[in-house]
């Protein structure tokens, strides 16, 4: 499959994910919520894994500790996301939540990338980042202005 439609699958994926926690806040635990969809996220990747693994005889990459222990340290990242998520959309809707954290994820990731594992960031690359960071804070600003913040 090629990369853009790779992304195009992901970002309905991500964004169907962030519109179906949305619904399920103060409707669930979000502990039990983060079980369930954590839990389904562990068994679709695992069947799919065991089917090309057994049925089709495919062959992978080769395991390392890195590739392990990098999968855990972002297996314990999403949990502990996935209940916050729900917790932030009990207090916040999905225009305001969603814009924020994904726009602060972009512009942390994109310093962590640059500062902890030296990639190179173009000058667009720079540019894009502070209009992404701009957006969050006219979201910010749009909110705190609006008549239905106490």
């Amino acid at each position: 499959m090629s990369l853009p439609i790779l992304i195009v699958i992901a970002t309905i994926s991500y964004a169907l994910y962030d519109i179906f926690a949305s619904r399920a806040s103060n409707a669930i635990d979000p502990n039990l919520s983060s079980v369930i969809f954590n839990g389904l996220g562990m068994l679709i990747p695992l069947g799919i894994y065991a089917f090309y693994k057994f049925v089709k005889g495919a062959k992978f990459i080769g395991t390392t500790g890195a590739g392990v222990t990098y999968s855990v340290l972002a297996g314990v990242a999403i949990a502990v996301f996935s209940i916050f998520l729900i917790k932030i959309f009990e207090k916040g809707g999905l225009s305001y939540v969603v814009p924020l954290i994904y726009g602060g994820a972009i512009a942390l990731t994109a310093l962590v990338g640059w500062a902890v594992y030296k990639e190179s960031v173009s000058l667009s690359q720079t540019i894009g980042i502070i209009i992404i960071l701009a957006g969050v804070a006219v979201v910010v600003i749009s909110k705190l202005n609006s008549p239905s913040v106490s």
